[in-house]
């Protein structure tokens, strides 16, 4: 009984040493404004840069590890902006942590920090083997953070097509290993998941094409 009580005690000193160094982060970090675990603090959004990512990545972590105390740990894929954001290889602010794989358990508390965990319906967007390529970001108490490569990101925003994605990659185009996102781009087991929609298939080679033409480094 004894050392289920101090078990009791050091638990409750851990969250109010966690909630205290939250309220910190919000005092002192304008920007840093998600729920914080239980206590009611409403979340803001806000426009999130790379510290700011980091802040709700560490919050998540500090917060799974209360929740999950005793389980094994998580593993969180980061993609989109937030990923380009933390790989320093955009510079532009985000407005919220695309997330394309977590274990479900994470899923109710991702949305309290400005994590999207609704990323995976686009997993059609990405190449078959993504997570082979995933690169470690952050490592935490609870949760190892990992971005998708920036060639598998490439490809997504290919495939998104949107205004914002075609910017974005116009910033990456100098960073891209173009011997991985072509045969990414071009192998048949990496394609599998979009070329499942065949007209989705022909639209992503023609976007495809159409951005190695304008961005492919010429040869001298």
């Amino acid at each position: 009984m004894c050392q289920e009580n101090l078990l009791y005690i050091l638990k409750s000193v851990k969250f109010l040493l966690v909630t205290i160094d939250k309220f910190i982060l919000i005092v002192y970090n304008p920007f840093y404004l998600p729920v914080v675990y239980k206590i009611g603090i409403i979340r803001m959004a806000a426009e999130m840069y790379k510290d700011d990512i980091l802040n709700r990545l560490k919050a998540l972590d500090q917060h799974a590890d209360l929740e999950f105390d005793g389980e094994g740990r998580f593993h969180v894929i980061i993609v989109g902006g937030g990923a380009l954001v933390l790989r320093n290889y955009i510079s532009r602010s985000t407005d919220d942590i695309d997330v394309l794989e977590a274990d479900k358990r994470l899923h109710g508390l991702m949305e309290r920090y400005d994590m999207n965990g609704g990323v995976n319906a686009h997993i059609f967007s990405f190449p078959y083997n993504y997570e082979d390529r995933a690169e470690p970001v952050w490592t935490g108490e609870k949760i190892d953070y990992f971005t998708a490569s920036l060639e598998d990101i490439v490809i997504s925003k290919i495939c998104g097509g949107r205004d914002r994605d075609l910017e974005d990659l116009e910033e990456v185009v100098k960073d891209i290993d173009w011997e991985l996102l072509d045969n990414l781009a071009n192998n048949e087991e990496e394609l599998s998941l979009i070329s499942m929609s065949e007209r989705g298939y022909l639209d992503f080679k023609a976007c495809y094409e159409s951005f190695k033409k304008r961005y492919y480094p010429c040869k001298d």
